[in-house]
């Protein structure tokens, strides 16, 4: 094998780290019968000839013996060179899209020069992969079929080849490869969607080894509608995966020696650890497919979480924490049964558990109530141990912080004793403002205690979150909290300015006792965020020291300085009505606003006394622009009542999206929405809808 390889003049081509004289050695490597020399020849061509899935003039030069390596009976680990071959193709990448290192512009022509030819050599040999759909070696007849998908230009021959691959193939893994290629070719060749369908939707009904699984996974991705129904679909995987886990033996823990020192190994052993003593963790990691290809099929998403929920299998029960985690904060749906299974998680699971489903909870704060009891009973039971400064890592500190983000009472007592000396979680003026004001009084001690403390110290760390939650809880040890950040000295001062100002424009009239600070701070230097505390702490009798600040940051040409100052305007509202013509201005000039500017320009008409019209013209603007603008721009058309009537189509279709707002399908992974203000957003479109007579 390799014959040739000696008469290529290597080290006249280059890879990653210079000449490329050390490349034979490594293809020659991928031949030996020592599985660590392999592997260590196959890390080592990732980081030298494809480092970071670049192309060199060496990576073409190796596509020659790599096919042969490939495509010949007996070397081991000839699955893997399959799925190079595949990343040095680059399936259709856009150069444009990729990271070139120089601004050569002949550089960069030569670069892409040798992506289109490694591009073309491989599919130009690819036809040699079709006979392995039959290799003695299950590893790389799981490794081709996806590769036949991408390198082949005859897609209908690549569908027969599968298909007729079906009835002959033993193995239960590679029939799973087989049946998510399938659904790769009909992703990418819709007109070949129906046939592959009929395909699939034969293997739904094919018990065992988890076929019906990965048919439905494809499925899902490539034809939904000829899915089962929600119900069906729910039932068929779940009993998939239980007959998967109870007839798998645990995975082995990874061999602590024999380990390559490379990056596939290191790789290899995370994963190890990772499924340790799991059954059938492909069914676990399958599931997962089933859940991102099924979008927004809610219904049976919802079903299939709440069942992998109560399963019996610990890792079963993992992998539905995480993806009940991702379901309930980015889709609307039947929340109730799977959020009281995280609850009885969070109290009764192994404390690595409980931890990892009161961290969920934590994130979904506002629809968390069926969880309820179930945390106040985990936080009852206390800590175990004194609360650390770290406690919100511990199974007791997520119970307590989702509980309190529910804004439960009960949280109470639990969070005056962590806030005696630990983290401050940034959400604590979010939780408090869920309580009763009585309630949330409560902590008022606690948390002047410990702004004093960290005040008379020099320190601004957590001042954020302590002076929001002050706010809330004891406004007048805000208010003299934000004086005493205000006189510090050094950087202490300068992280705390922002919050101190920013908390002191919250308190309204309670920020009077810092009127004389602020008129110093205004007369040194005005900037918005002063304005906007001098506001409140002046009010009327200070109009014309707060205007001339924000009138100047209105057109600054930061839009750090506009954003903010739109933001002090409408903290001011009528009183700043000299200000309109300049917001009027702004709103005929959209293009010098950003996204999040536009949502704080509508909220500045619609507080300072806009007309409607121009008003709704604004709210619609930052509505299409950017997601996050939304719950604010349904809370003024909800002001504005039946004079909101045209938002009434963009509310309509909101409220019968089964996404969140803020979820536009694109983010994947441990993504988590914004769920309270979801639920804000809701609640303001109902608002309008019946203000303006119009049933949901």
């Amino acid at each position: 094998m390799l014959i040739g390889i000696d008469d290529i003049d290597w080290t006249a081509l280059q890879h990653a780290y210079g000449d490329a004289s050390d490349v034979p050695e490594m293809l020659r490597g991928l031949l030996s019968a020592d599985a660590d020399e392999r592997e260590g020849a196959l890390d080592a061509l990732y980081g030298t000839v494809h480092h970071q899935g670049d192309v060199h003039d060496s990576t073409v030069a190796c596509l020659p013996f790599l096919f042969e390596i490939a495509t010949t009976p007996g070397p081991e680990g000839r699955g893997e060179i399959v799925e190079l071959l595949r990343s040095i193709h680059g399936d259709g990448r856009d150069p444009e899209e990729c990271d070139f290192w120089s601004d050569d512009e002949e550089e960069y022509a030569r670069w892409c020069g040798l992506l289109a030819r490694a591009e073309a050599e491989v599919t130009s040999r690819a036809g040699s992969l079709a006979p392995l759909l039959a290799d003695p070696d299950p590893g790389v007849r799981r490794a081709v079929p996806r590769a036949l998908v991408q390198l082949l230009p005859d897609p209908e021959a690549v569908r027969d080849a599968l298909v007729a691959r079906l009835p002959a193939e033993p193995d239960a893994s590679v029939l799973r490869a087989v049946a998510a290629a399938l659904g790769d070719l009909g992703v990418r060749e819709p007109r070949l969607a129906a046939a592959v369908a009929d395909a699939l939707a034969a293997l739904v009904g094919r018990p065992g080894g988890g076929l019906p699984l990965a048919a439905l996974t494809a499925l899902a991705r490539c034809a939904p509608d000829r899915l089962p129904a929600p119900d069906v679909t729910a039932r068929l995987a779940a009993e998939e995966v239980r007959a998967a886990v109870a007839a798998a033996p645990p995975a082995p823990e990874p061999a602590p020696s024999g380990s390559t020192d490379t990056m596939i190994g290191y790789l290899r052993t995370l994963r190890g650890r990772h499924t340790a003593g799991a059954r059938a963790p492909w069914a676990t990691e399958l599931l997962g497919e089933l859940h991102i290809a099924l979008g927004d099929r809610v219904e049976a998403r919802f079903a299939l979480v709440t069942d992998q929920l109560g399963s019996t299998a610990r890792e079963q029960r993992r992998a539905a924490v995480d993806m009940a985690g991702a379901l309930l904060t980015g889709w609307r749906g039947p929340h109730a049964e799977p959020v009281r299974l995280l609850g009885e998680l969070a109290s009764r699971a192994d404390p690595a558990l409980a931890r990892e489903a009161a961290g969920a909870l934590r994130n979904l704060a506002v629809i968390g109530a069926p969880a309820a009891e179930a945390l106040a009973e985990r936080v009852a039971r206390g800590p175990g141990l004194p609360p650390q400064a770290r406690w919100h890592e511990t199974s007791y500190g997520e119970a307590l912080g989702a509980l309190a983000a529910q804004g439960d009472r009960r949280a109470v007592p639990g969070l005056a004793e962590v806030l005696r000396y630990g983290h401050v979680p940034g959400e604590l003026p979010e939780w408090l403002g869920r309580m009763e004001p009585g309630t949330a009084a409560r902590l008022a001690p606690a948390l002047t205690a410990r702004l004093t403390s960290m005040i008379g110290a020099g320190r601004s760390s957590f001042a954020e979150a302590l002076l929001g939650a002050a706010a809330v809880a004891a406004p007048e040890a805000a208010a003299e909290a934000a004086l005493g950040y205000l006189g510090l000295d050094g950087q202490a001062r300068v992280r705390a300015r922002g919050p101190a100002l920013r908390v002191l424009a919250r308190l309204g009239g309670g920020a009077a006792p810092a009127l004389p600070v602020l008129l110093r701070l205004a007369g040194e230097a005005g900037d918005p965020r002063t304005a906007a505390a001098l506001w409140a702490a002046g009010g009327p009798g200070v109009t014309g020291r707060v205007l001339e600040p924000l009138a100047a940051g209105l057109g600054a040409e930061r839009w750090q300085d506009r954003h903010e100052a739109l933001r002090a305007v409408a903290l001011v509202g009528p009183a700043a009505a000299p200000l309109l013509p300049a917001l009027r201005g702004l709103a005929a000039r959209p293009e010098e606003l950003g996204a999040w500017s536009a949502g704080a320009l509508a909220r500045a008409l619609w507080r300072v006394g806009g007309t409607p019209e121009e008003t709704l013209s604004a709210t619609f603007r930052a509505w299409d622009q950017l997601r996050d603008n939304r719950p604010d721009m349904a809370e003024i058309w909800a002001g504005m009542g039946s004079a909101a009537a045209p938002a009434v189509p963009l509310l309509r279709a909101e409220l019968a999206s089964s996404r969140r707002h803020d979820n536009d399908g694109a983010a994947r992974g441990r993504m988590r929405y914004r769920i309270a203000e979801d639920e804000r957003l809701l609640g303001y479109a109902r608002t309008v809808l019946a203000a303006c007579g119009v049933s949901l």
